[in-house]
């Protein structure tokens, strides 16, 4: 097994014979799963990479604020003519 180090972070590759291509998954990402794929060393750096930094992005975004609650009424506009 090989294994790939950036920002902190550790991925293990193996070669998937099912998807014809070597696919990582980021070691102890918290309670994310992180995966990517390519065919070369370079296209898996690339690709570890980006997901990491992506990563990285999201989990600096503040939470999203809650929704509101949909209060159960609707609206709505009729010509004179469709008026019972």
């Amino acid at each position: 097994m090989k294994t790939m180090t950036y920002r902190g972070y550790t991925a293990e590759i193996i070669y998937s014979d099912e998807d014809e291509c070597f696919v990582g998954h980021v070691v102890d990402p918290g309670d994310d799963i992180i995966g990517f794929h390519g065919d070369t060393d370079a296209e898996l750096q690339e690709a570890f990479e980006n997901v990491v930094d992506l990563h990285i992005r999201v989990k600096e975004q503040p939470e999203s604020p809650p929704q509101k609650h949909n209060i159960g009424g609707f609206w709505a506009r009729l010509r004179q003519a469709l008026h019972l």
